[in-house]
């Protein structure tokens, strides 16, 4: 942040307020006073804890209907794409680049969101399989960083939505970790089914989302299913987890 600052915080005009409210939620949480005020406070609140905070604030479009528009931002971990192309975005248009999303996430998410309270908060996740392990990732290089898939990482999001009571906007927190695929796999049995069950049944538009290995994974599809059964074992022959069991990677909960 002390070097990148405009790669990584942002502020859209009139975004003062939500982001001085998001940033004394956090503030308060870890029993911290603040020095700072408006997008500064949400820079400072960010070195507080390991999530990114984004946040949406509620905005009247022309025709008098009510967006949320991201406009305060501290994202340091971004997965591919830059902060300052999202800035006063609302979810859809944010989330253009992911596959099914509109189809099947957009307005379910819409709703949603008018039904969040600052009383409780919301909770998802999701997971995509990359080729570097590094957590600042704002662009898509242009050709595969590996050879071999057994170099592949997996990287996990854990995402909260909060609204908050003053301005009405919702503090959206992302928490980004990694770990090397192969020892992702070897974690349980379970895990490596889910994981084989979940890449044979993504469609290729989901897939192409999911990862930018595919080229990869063509080159080395009996290398990486070798990777697969090399760390579940006999896991995928037994019966009882042949199947396997997904866990949505866009269900949302509320805590």
């Amino acid at each position: 942040m002390s070097t990148r600052r405009d790669e990584v915080v942002a502020l859209r005009p009139g975004g003062d307020d939500v982001a001085q409210e998001a940033a004394q939620i956090v503030s308060q949480w870890a029993g911290v006073e603040l020095a700072s005020r408006g997008i500064d406070a949400l820079a400072e609140a960010s070195l507080l804890v390991a999530d990114d905070l984004a946040v949406l604030q509620p905005v009247k479009s022309p025709d008098g209907a009510e967006q949320m528009l991201l406009t305060a931002a501290v994202v340091c971990c971004p997965s591919r794409w830059m902060l300052s192309e999202k800035m006063g975005q609302d979810m859809l248009a944010i989330h253009a680049p992911v596959a099914k999303y509109a189809e099947h996430v957009g307005a379910a998410v819409d709703t949603y969101f008018e039904r969040i309270t600052a009383e409780k908060t919301v909770w998802r996740s999701n997971w995509i399989i990359q080729d570097h392990p590094a957590l600042f990732q704002p662009r898509i290089p242009s050709a595969p960083l590996v050879k071999n898939p057994d170099q592949l990482w997996i990287r996990m999001e854990r995402q909260t939505l909060r609204r908050l009571p003053k301005t009405g906007g919702i503090l959206f927190t992302i928490r980004g970790y990694q770990q090397p695929l192969p020892e992702y796999l070897s974690r349980s049995k379970e895990i490596a089914s889910n994981t084989r069950t979940m890449l044979e049944r993504l469609p290729d538009d989901v897939a192409q989302y999911k990862s930018v290995l595919l080229s990869i994974f063509a080159r080395c599809s009996n290398d990486f299913q070798m990777m697969l059964r090399n760390t579940s074992r006999f896991f995928f022959t037994d019966p009882q987890f042949s199947r396997g069991s997904i866990n949505s990677a866009n269900e949302i909960y509320v805590v």
